[in-house]
């Protein structure tokens, strides 16, 4: 006879362990738990971080870098006066100096003569680009190989264009007054653009 007695259909209750889909679904795999992915969330946003600020470190840098560059190949202006007083035999050595190492001057303009415009000053002058200068009272050792312009009169103004007139470092610009007033004072005058002489040296653009 079966027993229909209340509770008899029911065996005695036993805790069940989860399926191994349901391990994993619920608590990631074995050895893990939420903490765990907390955990690795929080160590790819670290990542993320790090990536970030290294990509904006090396944009800093580059920028540096392209304006360090912009900043050199800037050309500036730059210009001297000179003078000087005839001496009683020979000739009068006008210099104007040479450029700083690394650089070059392309010479815009060149004004010799006396004190001002309205002094008359015998004889005639010669500009030369040189890396030897005369001595006193001397001509330009290289003579007429190294003279860039000349002045038949005084006063004279000179004018030049872009790469006319090119003064590299090691060199000097000077200019040798002939047949002047002794003890009379000539003056004179240049102006130039300073360019680096690695400005636009074929280098690529990309900033590297």
């Amino acid at each position: 006879m079966t027993d229909f007695h209340i509770g008899a259909h029911e065996a005695p209750y036993a805790a069940q362990e989860p399926d191994s889909d349901t391990a994993e679904r619920l608590f990631g795999g074995e050895g893990s738990s939420p903490l765990d992915e907390i955990k690795s969330g929080l160590k790819v946003w670290a990542n993320v971080g790090v990536t970030l600020g290294k990509s904006l470190d090396e944009h800093t840098a580059a920028i540096k870098k392209l304006n360090a560059r912009l900043q050199h190949n800037v050309p500036v202006d730059y210009g001297i006066g000179v003078a000087g007083v005839f001496p009683a035999a020979g000739n009068l050595l006008l210099n104007f100096g040479s450029p700083d190492q690394g650089t070059r001057w392309e010479v815009t303009g060149v004004v010799l003569g006396g004190v001002d415009t309205n002094i008359t000053a015998a004889g005639q002058a010669g500009l030369y680009v040189s890396g030897q200068i005369p001595p006193p009272g001397g001509a330009a050792p290289a003579g007429i190989t190294a003279l860039a312009d000349r002045a038949p009169t005084l006063p004279d103004i000179a004018f030049y264009g872009t790469r006319q007139l090119v003064v590299n470092d090691q060199e000097f610009l000077f200019a040798v007054i002939f047949g002047g007033t002794p003890g009379q004072t000539y003056a004179g005058n240049f102006s130039a653009t300073v360019f680096w002489t690695d400005a636009g040296g074929g280098r690529d653009t990309t900033i590297l």
